[in-house]
């Protein structure tokens, strides 16, 4: 991490808010919402636990420059730590840590992690490999789903024009990877073989800069643009279809398929909003300001 208004009235609650407040949300989101929430604090340096009904903070593990979040298919949490060049895990009900996975160890003189310089974000592939964005140099770099071991670049420094992969990188249901190129604001694509494909969202189309993240709904992309605190959408062949909705500096997108309303990390604000599905209506801040230790909000993960 370098460098449509609300037609509902607005909620916002404190860390220390009262207990009517706190049902008021929940009333208003949803009579009950079950799991929690993870929030990466980059500034805390630490992975936050929410309960999801109510926003009520429920702890917090060390994670050193957190930003993604993504369940492994051995159950265990995978999160980018992006001050350590690592890729790290954590046990899914404890949160507590179960090592390293992508990592260079200093005792030895081989480099474990490859060229990874500030990963951003991690996802596991249909092959079952991870895919971890390493933001500083530009690559897509390919490690092994099971052992972290480093297997090259998938996408080379800069193909298509990439600068800066984020943290919304991830595949598609149509098994392409797509990727937020943060300092020249596109979304690109690129196959199974690493190939450049197209940009999906071209330069700045529908008013587009420093796209974070991007989640796809009901066959529709959501795309968070952090320059100017705007959510856009476009549609399965990447056509504008506007502007959902308008957040400070977006950075994170999450529907929850609870209620099917979409949960935004606001890094402005330093919290977790909500958002009606369909309208993008305000509902209300689920995680406020700084709740629980929360500093440098940057990503949210659903944890049923």
């Amino acid at each position: 991490m370098k460098a449509i208004v609300a037609a509902l009235p607005v909620l916002i609650l404190s860390a220390h808010a009262p207990l009517a407040a706190q049902h008021a949300l929940r009333q208003r989101m949803q009579p009950f919402i079950p799991g929690r929430i993870l929030v990466s604090g980059f500034d805390s340096n630490a992975v936050h636990s929410y309960r999801a009904w109510d926003g009520v903070p429920r702890g917090s593990t060390a994670v050193n420059g957190a930003q993604s979040i993504v369940l492994g298919p051995d159950g265990l949490l995978y999160v980018c730590a992006e001050k350590t060049d690592r890729v790290v895990r954590l046990e899914r009900q404890a949160l507590q840590s179960a090592g390293p996975f992508v990592w260079d160890d200093p005792e030895t003189a081989e480099d474990e992690n490859g060229p990874l310089d500030g990963p951003t974000s991690a996802s596991f592939g249909p092959d079952g490999a991870l895919y971890v964005a390493s933001f500083e140099t530009d690559e897509i770099l390919r490690y092994e789903g099971q052992t972290g071991a480093y297997l090259g670049v998938f996408v080379s420094a800069g193909l298509g024009n990439l600068n800066g992969p984020d943290a919304g990188t991830k595949f598609g249901s149509d098994g392409l990877l797509y990727v937020p190129s943060f300092w020249n604001d596109r979304v690109l694509r690129y196959d199974a073989q690493g190939n450049f494909v197209d940009a999906f969202v071209s330069f700045r189309e529908g008013t587009l800069r420093q796209p974070r993240d991007l989640v796809q709904h009901e066959g529709d992309w959501y795309v968070a643009s952090s320059f100017n605190d705007r959510i856009l959408r476009f549609d399965a062949q990447g056509n504008y279809l506007g502007l959902f909705a308008s957040v400070p500096q977006p950075y994170s997108l999450a529907f929850n398929r609870h209620d099917d309303n979409l949960y935004v990390v606001s890094l402005q604000r330093n919290a977790v909003r909500v958002l009606a599905e369909g309208s993008g209506n305000f509902l209300g801040e689920v995680v406020p300001p700084g709740s629980g230790g929360l500093d440098g909000a940057v990503y949210l993960f659903f944890l049923d």
